[in-house]
């Protein structure tokens, strides 16, 4: 019995894949508004009940695959809370390239957030659920971080945290949704250790 039990969980696995792979292709072809749920339940290649058992409606299949980025980009939630030893510099260097490495690897990702930031003021509930799921864990996760780490004396760690992910936000979106990284050119290290010293060593960033 659990070897059956074992089979339909691997085949509602493949059919829930199949239908966000469909629902994605029908996104990017063709933005949330004009998504078709029909259209998801064909390039799935499954039944439209399949599809509503497993998604209420497209805003639901919308979140879920802002919920499958978040799996990628939430790079602070996906670990346990870093040792104390660690440099802080050490530790934000290596994440904040790892979040624009992860934007320029992955262009799907960046269509979706596109979709959000076009669609956003006519569903505001994909601005939200963006919010929710992706920039809000990061955010909550650094405030934490800025706010307890022993070698770390910020006056307002939730601002300092507000800084560093909204940069590296602002550098996504010139970059991959502007296609202005030419007209707005900076190098990741650069800016990195830049955003770093502002935050870390504000005192070293005005003497530069």
């Amino acid at each position: 019995m659990s070897n059956v039990k074992s089979v339909e969980r691997d085949l509602s696995s493949e059919k829930t894949e199949a239908i966000l792979r469909g629902a994605m292709q029908e996104f990017m072809e063709h933005g949330y508004a004009g998504a078709r749920i029909d259209k998801i339940v064909a390039a799935a290649g499954v039944s439209k009940a399949t599809v509503y058992r497993r998604f209420a409606d497209k805003e639901t299949l919308f979140t879920a695959l802002i919920q499958r980025m978040a799996e990628k980009v939430n790079f602070f939630e996906q670990q346990d809370f870093p040792s104390s030893e660690e440099e802080p510099v050490v530790f934000l260097k290596r994440h904040a390239t790892k979040m624009l490495n992860c934007a320029a690897e992955n262009p799907q990702d960046i269509a979706l957030f596109r979709i959000v930031i076009g669609e956003s003021g006519r569903f505001p509930e994909l601005g939200r659920a963006f919010l929710q799921n992706i920039e809000k864990p990061n955010l909550d996760f650094i405030t934490q971080y800025f706010a307890t780490h022993p070698k770390l004396q910020l006056a307002n760690p939730e601002v300092a945290a507000r800084t560093f992910i909204a940069t590296l936000l602002h550098i996504v979106t010139t970059r991959y949704l502007l296609h202005g990284g030419d007209i707005m050119p900076i190098e990741d290290d650069r800016l990195i250790n830049g955003l770093l010293d502002l935050i870390i060593h504000p005192s070293k960033s005005v003497r530069l």
